[in-house]
């Protein structure tokens, strides 16, 4: 149980961080699909999105709570948080998206 404790910690920390300092990519801010363009022949084309997942949390409290922090500033979120895994402890998590 500690060992779960100690790797929620780690994550939340490094969560944080990433949350607060950016990544070092560039994201879309404020947009969840695909961003289409027109080159000079109007052919239309879809930038390629990728996507980052933030978490596990221990709680859906704390998962929402920095859902919504990274939202405020600006980041391309998932739809909501869902249950997932790391190493065999269950959290909540979400996914951040950015053009790659």
């Amino acid at each position: 149980m500690q060992k779960a404790i100690a790797v929620f910690a780690a994550t939340a920390l490094v969560t944080a961080l990433f949350i607060g300092k950016g990544l070092a990519i560039p994201l879309a801010p404020g947009t969840s699909g695909g961003r289409v363009g027109v080159d000079p022949q109007n052919h239309l084309h879809l930038a390629q999105q990728c996507s980052q997942r933030v978490g596990p949390f221990a709680t859906q409290d704390t998962a929402w709570q920095r859902w919504r922090e990274a939202q405020s500033r600006g980041y391309a979120v998932s739809n909501g948080v869902v249950p997932c895994y790391d190493q065999g402890a269950r959290g909540y998590c979400f996914n951040v998206f950015y053009s790659c």
